[in-house]
């Protein structure tokens, strides 16, 4: 029921659109914002509202620095080190030249039969629930 209430919706929105009249409406809605916009009390409510941003923006940015500041001694509180340079990094490591360079592990894996690692024509997946040499497996007979 949902869905024809929402097609009967859509159906009505479009002919309102497509009709006759919808370019007369949309020129009063436009007409009006455009008189609203170039009201004099809105410009000045918005160039006011501007001033304010512009002027509280400064105080922000410290706020955030200093939150930030604590957030780091809390952290250096809680995991001492956490911010001391490991070891073989200097203390101004952003003009290093040397990246970084971090190994993963090999990891084995605990999968004993696992198709992607076989995609070779002709190989038997029909245990993995994937092709056999003979066709895909399905239950639909091969199209000839």
């Amino acid at each position: 029921m949902k869905g024809k209430a929402l097609f009967a919706v859509g159906v009505a929105v479009g002919y309102v659109w497509g009709s006759k009249s919808w370019p007369e409406v949309y020129r009063r809605v436009r007409g009006g914002t455009e008189k609203l916009w170039k009201n004099p009390e809105v410009q000045e409510n918005v160039h006011q509202a501007t001033e304010a941003v512009q002027e509280s923006v400064p105080d922000i940015l410290d706020n955030l620095y200093e939150a930030g500041k604590k957030l780091l001694e809390k952290a250096e509180a809680m995991f001492p080190g956490i911010t001391s340079p490991k070891a073989g990094q200097h203390a101004d490591s952003s003009s290093s030249s040397k990246p970084t360079v971090t190994t993963v592990p090999t990891i084995k894996s605990d999968v004993v039969s696992d198709p992607a690692l076989d995609d070779a024509t002709g190989s038997d997946w029909t245990g993995e629930g994937g092709a056999a040499p003979e066709g895909p497996a399905t239950n639909t007979p091969p199209k000839a």
